[in-house]
């Protein structure tokens, strides 16, 4: 489920119907269930349906204005979720910020626990999410160490992200173009969801073999960057320093974080100016230097572009 700010919720309507403008986006499936809103915000879809053991499910938001969309289920979920267009980033309740732009990744969801994204005026963002069948999830577990822990786990979780390339794009638009029905449509729907979900399985498998040495040197990167974000980090001359290359060292850390280093630093960054913002009376210059920003102008672009709120607002606010 989807939810606007409350500021928000007076000013649109909703209804279960997709009317025309947007009805290119509506699922050619039977069974679907739609949400349409619609108003000064602008337009958000939400729409999903059982496909066999699956969920399928599709957004598309058109924002207006600057808007945080609150995403809650009320059931433990695992959700593979990607992007077919639009730069969309997701903020965990633990401060975890995971960027989705061109990528996939499997995620936890936990009931009772609000996941916040961020969407900005004049992109338009159009994502997909697959509710894997729970028996091809545990008859993979042995052959894929990630997904056995992800199916253990009763936390918040995310698996390494992997590429939402072409040949993903095509499989998704493959099952939307299916037009015969009856059991034939079962099978052929089986097998091209089954297909989304192990090619990305295979991906960060296959991606993401480090050992046990780059493991707790990227785990001592992490933790000195959480005490220290407003050091600078030079991502060249600290892969050089582990003795492994930059793509390496990057690759690695996506798959502990789900981002790369430098965003990372962003993120560690923006928390502690959060702190900052309200735990002292410190002018904006003075915490945007604190947090590792000599201009203090940029350091207000990036507060925004990552909270949807300036530090100023932000500090009021709260």
């Amino acid at each position: 489920m989807f939810q606007l700010p409350e500021a928000l919720v007076n000013q649109v309507t909703t209804i279960t119907l997709i009317p025309l403008r947007h009805r290119k986006f509506q699922l050619p499936f039977n069974d679907v269930s739609t949400i349409y809103t619609h108003g000064a915000p602008g337009t958000f879809i939400h729409q999903h349906v059982q496909i066999s053991d699956y969920l399928y499910g599709e957004y598309y938001f058109e924002p207006l204005v600057n808007t945080e969309i609150h995403i809650t289920v009320t059931v433990p979920m695992l959700v593979l979720l990607g992007m077919l267009s639009g730069d969309l980033t997701i903020r965990y309740p633990d401060g975890r910020i995971f960027p989705q732009s061109d990528k996939r990744a499997m995620h936890y969801l936990k009931p009772g626990v609000i996941y916040v994204i961020y969407l900005s005026p004049g992109q338009k963002y159009h994502s997909v999410y697959i509710s894997p069948s729970t028996v091809l999830l545990q008859g993979l577990a042995s052959s894929y160490p990630y997904l056995s822990q992800l199916l253990k786990s009763d936390t918040s979780f995310v698996l390494p992200y992997g590429k939402f390339g072409k040949k993903a794009h095509k499989e998704i638009q493959n099952l939307k173009n299916w037009a015969i029905p009856g059991q034939a449509s079962v099978l052929y729907y089986n097998s091209r969801l089954s297909d989304f979900v192990l090619s990305y399985l295979e991906e960060i498998h296959r991606d993401n073999r480090i050992n046990s040495i780059a493991i707790a040197q990227i785990e001592e990167l992490i933790s000195l960057i959480q005490q220290f974000p407003e050091k600078p980090v030079n991502v060249i001359e600290q892969a050089q320093r582990m003795g492994m290359t930059t793509y390496a060292l990057e690759n690695a850390f996506k798959s502990k974080k789900g981002v790369t280093v430098l965003l990372f630093v962003q993120q560690q960054r923006i928390e502690k100016a959060k702190q900052r913002l309200l735990s002292t009376n410190d002018s904006i210059s003075e915490i945007s230097f604190e947090v590792g920003y000599t201009d203090h102008s940029y350091f207000s672009r990036v507060f925004k572009r990552t909270t949807g709120k300036t530090p100023q607002d932000f500090r009021k606010e709260n």
